[in-house]
């Protein structure tokens, strides 16, 4: 979906020029537009209406930027179905060889902390100032 050079900008600036997931910051031009409710599921309407499943919408509410990497990686998934695949995601890195290896050795450390995302600081951040 394309959008208007206005709603790209107030889509960036949303997060001050990083990604709303991972918090690296990102130019404008590799800036990618996620919907955090997902447009579509692969539910077709009928299941929508009767099953409860809910589908996005293109308004200002519901998008973030998003560097390339989170943006595929969350793809079609809802916040919380993201968050819970990189926890899922690190704990299966930690099972292969290379990441058994890795923690043996002092290059990576396993921590146990909730995953949050740069979007929710700073919202908790503006929340605190006012």
């Amino acid at each position: 979906m394309a959008f208007s050079k206005k709603i790209r900008q107030l889509v960036y600036d949303k997060c001050g020029g990083h990604c709303a997931y991972c918090g690296r910051e990102i130019a404008y031009k590799d800036m990618q537009i996620d919907h955090v409710i997902p447009m579509l599921r692969g539910f077709p309407d009928w299941q929508i209406e009767m099953g409860g499943y809910t589908r996005g919408t293109n308004d200002i509410s519901n998008l973030l930027p998003a560097c390339r990497m989170c943006n595929f990686r969350k793809g079609t998934l809802e916040i919380e179905e993201f968050r819970q695949q990189i926890a899922q995601q690190a704990e299966r890195l930690c099972k292969t060889f290379q990441g058994r290896m890795s923690l043996a050795y002092g290059l990576i450390e396993r921590v146990n902390k909730p995953i949050v995302f740069y979007f929710e600081t700073i919202t908790d951040k503006r929340a605190n100032t006012h």
